[in-house]
This record gives C-alpha cells, structure tokens and sequence, in this order.
C-alpha cells in the first residue's frame, strides 16, 4: 500500500467557493505544481467522487493516501467538522513523523487564505501560509486580469514550497488508513442526524 494522491484538496463547500475552486483556482494550481514537480500532479478533490461512492470512506482513503495537505482557509473553514477533521489528522502525522518541529520546521500542511481571516485558531497561526483574498472573486472568469494575478501568486513561491513538502513527505504508514476512517466515521456520526447529503466542506 502506498501513497495515491500528492495532494488533498480541502476546502469549505459554502456558497460560491465550489464555483471558484473547481472554474478557476484548479486548473491554475495544477499547472503550477506540475511545473515544479516536473511530472503531472494528482489532486484529491471531493467533486471526483462518483454517484453510489461510500463518500467518508472516500474522503478517509484519499486522506490518508495523500502525501500534503492543501487547505484553503476562510471564516467558514473553521466552522466545519469535515475540515477541521482533515487537518486534525495531518496534524498528528506531522506530529507523528517529527514534522513542523523545533528539529524540523518543515510541514505536511501548506495553507491559503481565501476570505480574510482575522483571528486563526491559536494552534495553528504558526503555520505560515500565503495569502490569495485579492483573487478569490467567484465571479470572475479564467482569462481575466485577476485571475493572471492569481497565477503568479500561486506560481511565484506556493507551487514550489508544495512541491518540496510532497517531495519530502514521509513513507507511507499503513496506520493512518485505519485512524482517518476512524475519525471520518466520527465525524459523520456527529453530523448524521441532519446529514442528508454529501457535507459543504
């Protein structure tokens, strides 16, 4: 068993974001990181799944099978269990495998801020991210002037610190596969009671 996906995607489904995220933040962050890895990249993004797909089975394979984190944080990030259930879980690996360390600063989470975030959790204002706010209108269209801005921010220095955290990501561990069902199985039986579709994460 080993790792299938470079990156999981992880972003909160609130409102216009899924358009923004899938229409024009995806195909740019793909070329990029393609370009800096020098191979084609594989991205884990929860609209691949397909209908009749078990989807926190889904969510806990590609989570656990994954070699970085990418989230994108906002307000609504925070307030979401899905999310913070996938960063809690590469949080522990990192912890884990001695990453983002006093030995070894270096990290499996590589953030973004895509709605100003004033006030992050204590426990994670340490992680240094880029920010992308001034590009993230979900109205805009692929080949507009904000969206060449969005590009050179995600190509100018992001692509390539995602590139060197994939590329140094730790060998895979078995382990991880039984603790991400474990704590997606938790997750859901939290939310079931008013889940009656696949969560906005």
């Amino acid at each position: 068993m080993t790792y299938e996906y470079d990156v999981f995607l992880s972003y909160r489904r609130y409102g216009m974001w899924p358009r923004w995220v899938s229409g024009i933040f995806l195909e740019i962050f793909k070329h990029w990181l393609g370009e800096e890895l020098g191979r084609d990249v594989t991205i884990f993004f929860d609209q691949d799944m397909e209908t009749g797909t078990n989807w926190p089975s889904r969510l806990a394979n590609a989570h656990a099978k994954s070699r970085v984190l990418v989230p994108l944080w906002s307000h609504q990030y925070f307030t979401s269990d899905w999310c913070l259930t996938e960063l809690s879980l590469m949080r522990a690996r990192e912890e884990q495998c001695g990453f983002s360390s006093r030995e070894n600063p270096k990290g499996l989470i590589i953030p973004a801020i895509i709605h100003d975030c004033e006030d992050l959790p204590s426990d994670i204002k340490c992680i240094q991210s880029i920010s992308l706010h001034g590009y993230t209108n979900p109205l805009i269209t692929i080949n507009s002037p904000t969206a060449e801005k969005l590009s050179d921010a995600i190509s100018d220095r992001w692509a390539k610190d995602i590139a060197h955290a994939i590329n140094s990501a730790p060998e895979y561990d078995a382990s991880w596969l039984n603790l991400s069902h474990e704590k997606f199985k938790a997750t859901y039986s939290r939310n079931n009671a008013k889940q009656t579709q696949v969560p906005r994460i």
